[in-house]
């Protein structure tokens, strides 16, 4: 399943407004709206974390999972403080269309086509993705979890280069979703969460309703995880308590897939 497409996003508005340029992005709240890391996911703070550390290699060993095992290996609500269940955003299957970007060239393809783990070029096998909400500054704040098996760990590792780099040369962005959706880019520098990762801010608008979501892909072996957190300002602390929950959770689930980083 496409978290692109799946997203309760673009139900959830922004409230500064939105125009479609950099202040997309200081609309947001400017900086990363968040709880610290490892903190519960229920309180907002304003902090920024530090720069990232090395990635790990993959693990050559590595086995895909199916998806009746990531199905156990991703995280309910009970397992992290404030989180509530959306079932309504629950899905499951790896998704086979690729997305075009239709303004910000190739590089902006690429990073739609990574973030969505699109199985043509990252051999993704299954995928499950769960929604939850959580209580933001000033309202709800939608979160999807989204778990992926790829068919080597090669596979996953590059689901995390490439969105990486194609976020630092993809500013500013549209692809259809049924409808025109506009996205302004930003890297963040975070630190490392299982053997790779890497998060990006964007402003999002989708007609005339803008929302601000952080996105964090991370590798756990073969798994690729992507978390995406919605709502009025950048919740990046609230993104990486759920990436510690869930590398935590899909690492007792199914030690196979043990992450060479922890």
């Amino acid at each position: 399943m496409d978290l692109l497409r799946a997203g309760r996003a673009g139900r959830v508005v922004c409230v500064a407004a939105f125009v479609l340029s950099v202040g997309a992005l200081s609309a947001c709240g400017g900086g990363s709206g968040g709880s610290s890391s490892g903190s519960s996911a229920g309180t907002a703070r304003t902090s920024e974390p530090s720069v990232s550390a090395s990635p790990s290699a993959p693990s050559a060993h590595a086995k895909p999972l199916t998806e009746g095992r990531l199905k156990a290996a991703v995280i309910t609500a009970a397992d992290v403080p404030g989180l509530r269940a959306d079932t309504s955003e629950d899905g499951s299957g790896a998704e086979t269309q690729r997305i075009t970007a239709t303004s910000g060239g190739p590089v902006c393809t690429e990073f739609l086509n990574a973030m969505s783990a699109y199985a043509g070029t990252y051999g993704s096998s299954a995928a499950v993705v769960r929604g939850f909400t959580v209580q933001g500054s000033n309202g709800p704040v939608s979160i999807l979890v989204s778990l992926v098996s790829h068919t080597s760990a090669a596979g996953a590792q590059r689901v995390i280069g490439d969105t990486r780099k194609s976020a630092k040369g993809c500013a500013h962005l549209t692809y259809d979703n049924g409808g025109s959706t506009r996205m302004n880019l930003a890297p963040l520098s975070l630190p490392v969460m299982g053997d790779d990762s890497t998060v990006t801010r964007a402003g999002v608008i989708i007609g005339k309703r803008g929302f601000c979501m952080v996105t964090g892909l991370v590798r756990v072996g073969t798994v690729s995880l992507n978390i995406m957190v919605s709502g009025d300002r950048y919740y990046s602390g609230e993104l990486q308590t759920i990436a510690k929950a869930s590398v935590s959770k899909l690492e007792k689930a199914d030690p196979q897939v043990g992450s060479t980083a922890s």
